[in-house]
């Protein structure tokens, strides 16, 4: 007869895995609504249609699930740079075209992911959520550096470092109202987004 326990951890394993995704989607839907000041695990678990018992099975409290949203945006901004530098290290992209495709990018990220921007981009996050989400911004800091490093070869790191975190703060700016398509300044702020971009970092490159 086939092991019963081993046949049924596999599905218990997969329908973990679903079950742990729903209650992400649910919360990445209340923390845009409500912010995460304002939410509570109860209403994630609403939200989720499961009740609070069986989301603390999955995570002791709303930091823990900031933490797994981060760590799933890590992933997908990492797959959206990617797509927008090209391969890793790739010295051959021009600056200007990084900085468009990045925007770009960016802007379609946030469309999707509205919560981002509400939740993982603010410059006054509570202790809790700026310790939750500190693995994204340091992922995301890095891969900044990173292509800026390709381009200013022979630079001090702390002085690239210093180029990425100014260049990000620019963009964390605008970015809020970029992220709103019913906003009329939309469309033309993405542009003076992307001609700042290129204007700092080529002259803090010195390209």
């Amino acid at each position: 007869m086939p092991d019963t326990d081993q046949t049924q951890t596999p599905r218990r394993q997969a329908r973990g895995r679903r079950r742990s995704a729903e209650i992400l989607d649910a919360a990445e839907q209340v923390f845009a609504d409500r912010g995460f000041e304002r939410t509570t695990t109860n209403a994630i678990a609403e939200a989720a249609r499961i009740s609070p018992g069986s989301l603390y099975q999955y995570f002791r409290n709303k930091e823990e699930i900031a933490a797994a949203l981060a760590e799933r945006y890590t992933n997908a901004l990492t797959t959206a740079q990617e797509a927008a530098v090209g391969a890793r290290g790739d010295d051959a992209e021009e600056l200007d075209v990084f900085v468009t495709r990045a925007v770009d990018r960016m802007v379609a990220f946030n469309a999707e992911h509205p919560v981002f921007l509400a939740l993982f981009m603010r410059a006054d996050a509570p202790t809790a959520l700026t310790t939750a989400i500190a693995p994204l911004q340091e992922a995301l800091a890095a891969r900044v550096h990173e292509v800026i490093a390709t381009h200013a070869p022979g630079r001090d790191s702390a002085d690239i470092a210093l180029i990425a975190l100014t260049a990000l703060q620019i963009a964390r700016g605008i970015m809020p109202v970029v992220a709103r398509a019913d906003d009329p300044l939309a469309s033309p702020l993405t542009a003076e987004l992307k001609r700042a971009l290129r204007a700092y970092l080529s002259a803090a490159i010195g390209n």
